[in-house]
């Protein structure tokens, strides 16, 4: 087991001793489950466990919730069974974290998995350096990416009690293949591994743990296929399964059919209307109706939990394409993906419309049906009240964040003061800012870590009950109450050893992180003076993005004049609405002449549908490059754009 006597043996100790934890695992279950359950037949056997989670789900996705445009007939079926939180969140507001989150039951700051970096490999170096570009005030932690070894996952504890573990669909904690669910408590493990999103929602889908079905074979539909045949085989109990769609989450895709029919239906309450949205929420909502078909054909459902829910707010920064062609590709005049009104913003958003979700928990013999329930509950609570529901003991020295949510079950009230969520970033891709927040009873204390034109105010705080969509702030009106909260928000930071943004000791005020439409990226800053775009890189990767573009396409020139004194190969690549990402198949390389002294640099290149978005990296090291124009010219030579320094 992952405890302090065999954590230098890792994996290999706790399977070495699986076949006693089970036995031992069986026996405090079956003892504390009959009181548990209530029924006679489910004294003789403990629950299975079914999670159904939705990547990118918000609050208001559904009709359960008061969508008017999508339709989800099947959600409506299990919560007319079920408990319905109206209340519940998302530890944070993107998906890795919110998922390390349900895995252990802690707080993502003290895991130090804040962000959505779980397709990529952990940060070298400190997660919070001492210093950083003059451009940047604040200094903002790193988050890691995978699920540490050493934690006690949900899957090992169902998996120790001697249940079978399926795990179907999106993982996303962690890009090493070590940190996979079949090394995190799964027995099986069907298509979990890095990927954020599916390459492709339509067969071949090229995700090395989900073998291709048929050419156009779609993926929710093949991952409950799988999920059904794992419940099947499992049937005799008790097995842990968990239904983790990657839908609705990017790329953009739905069925043909499904999305010419929502093209041609209209919300009554004017905010959704994105048809390929509401075809892949068609298609998440049939996955879940056809595993109620098999709980229910196979004699199961009174012997089965399920808890449903989503791992943040919808998605309102992407855009889809009007005609549902190439979905996915971002373009100006697109669609948001979905539309959270009455909650303000979305995902990757600290406020409302990113962090609450949709919860329902079905729980036989327990839960009254259409029971609706106003307690503050959160992700960090799935992993012990699963625990209780199942009459599993946790581990003596295991601690959660959470609680158990059982006495809301049961329609009494939650032991809490208050529910936290820490977002120490600020990525580029989301209109956001790094904060913090703490809700108690219907107030919430938001607390910025750096301002600007979009953040103006470092405290916010509202009353949820008369005003859900956070536009009166009443931190000035109400002071004292904003210290007080403050302080609880300052408290758990400290009690969790989140990594909190500090001031950065070498910010320059002239720096800058865009000058005239072009944005820095990679390792460099901005300067402008002296009629020059100043760009000081510093690593190997600087760049510069221009998003602000001519919707032009076919041959085109890209010229500029400068001077460089860093070093190394240069490249240039664009966006188009056919391929919206910067990659190989649309980069040209180039050579400046690392003197110091002026020269015009000229790449001629193909369009193939309308420009999105233009990046140079001048160098590959770090140095000054000094930027006079950039121009841009058509097949006739003409010039569609200049950019003055």
């Amino acid at each position: 087991m992952k405890n302090e006597d065999v954590q230098d043996a890792g994996r290999r100790g706790r399977l070495t001793r699986r076949g006693f934890l089970a036995t031992a695992g069986a026996a405090v279950a079956g003892a504390a489950l009959a009181p548990a359950m209530g029924t006679a037949h489910a004294a003789s056997r403990r629950p299975n466990i079914v999670f159904f989670l939705v990547d990118d789900m918000g609050w208001v996705d559904s009709t359960v919730y008061g969508s008017r445009y999508y339709e989800t007939p099947n959600l409506e079926r299990l919560a007319r069974r079920s408990m319905r939180f109206e209340n519940a969140y998302s530890a944070a507001p993107l998906c890795t974290a919110t998922r390390a989150s349900i895995m252990t039951g802690k707080y993502p700051g003290r895991l130090h998995i804040t962000g959505a970096g779980g397709h990529l490999p952990d940060p070298e170096g400190p997660l919070l350096p001492e210093s950083g570009p003059p451009h940047v005030r604040v200094l903002q932690p790193r988050a890691k990416g995978a699920l540490p070894l050493e934690e006690y996952t949900l899957g090992e504890a169902f998996r120790d009690a001697g249940y079978r573990t399926g795990f179907f669909g999106k993982w996303h904690l962690g890009h090493d293949p070590r940190y996979w669910p079949e090394h995190q408590g799964f027995d099986v493990n069907v298509g979990g591994g890095r990927w954020p999103g599916p390459p492709s929602y339509f067969s071949p889908y090229h995700i090395s743990k989900l073998p291709d079905g048929p050419d156009g074979e779609y993926i929710a539909d093949r991952l409950t296929d799988e999920a059904i045949a794992f419940i099947e085989e499992s049937k005799d109990g008790p097995f842990y399964l968990n239904m983790w769609q990657y839908a609705v989450h990017a790329p953009y895709q739905g069925k043909p059919e499904y999305i010419a029919y929502f093209e041609g239906k209209k919300d009554p309450r004017g905010a959704q209307d994105n048809a390929v949205m509401g075809a892949m929420i068609k298609s998440m909502d049939e996955s879940l109706g056809r595993i109620l078909d098999t709980l229910e054909r196979l004699d199961l459902m009174d012997d089965t939990i399920i808890v449903f829910t989503s791992d943040n707010g919808g998605n309102m920064y992407d855009r889809t394409l009007r005609d549902g062609t190439n979905a996915g590709a971002w373009a100006p005049e697109g669609r948001t993906p979905t539309n959270n009104a009455p909650l303000r913003s979305g995902k990757g958003s600290v406020y409302e419309g990113g962090v609450r979700v949709p919860a329902l928990v079905y729980w036989p013999g327990k839960v009254e049906t259409e029971q609706v329930s106003r307690e503050v509950i959160s992700s960090i609570d799935y992993y012990p009240t699963l625990l209780e529901m199942a009459g599993i003991a946790p581990r003596p020295e295991q601690q959660f964040d959470g609680v158990s949510i059982v006495p809301a079950l049961l329609g009494g009230a939650l032991d809490r003061e208050a529910v936290y969520c820490h977002f120490p970033h600020n990525p580029d891709a989301v209109p956001v800012q790094m904060a913090s927040w703490v809700r108690r009873g219907d107030h919430k204390l938001i607390r910025f870590y750096d301002q600007d034109a979009y953040f103006p105010n470092r405290l916010e705080l509202y009353d949820l009950r008369l005003d859900i969509g956070e536009m009166n702030n009443l931190a000035e009106q109400e002071p004292e109450l904003a210290r007080e909260l403050e302080a609880m928000l300052d408290a758990h930071l400290l009690a969790t050893g989140a990594l909190v943004p500090k001031p950065n000791p070498a910010y320059q005020a002239d720096a800058a992180r865009e000058v005239n439409g072009w944005v820095a990226g990679g390792d460099c800053y901005l300067m402008k003076g002296d009629g020059a775009l100043r760009m000081h890189c510093t690593g190997g990767d600087p760049q510069i993005i221009a998003q602000r573009v001519p919707e032009v396409a076919g041959p085109l020139t890209a010229r500029m004049r400068l001077r460089s004194q860093s070093n190394g190969p240069g490249q240039f690549f664009w966006r188009t609405r056919e391929l919206p990402r910067f990659g190989p198949v649309q980069r040209l390389d180039f050579q400046a002449v690392h003197d110091g002294e002026w020269q015009e640099i000229e790449v001629a290149f193909e369009a193939t549908s309308e420009l999105l978005a233009l990046r140079i990296d001048p160098s590959a090291g770090p140095g000054l490059v000094e930027f006079a124009w950039i121009r841009l010219s058509d097949a006739s030579g003409d010039v569609v754009q200049t950019w003055e320094f």
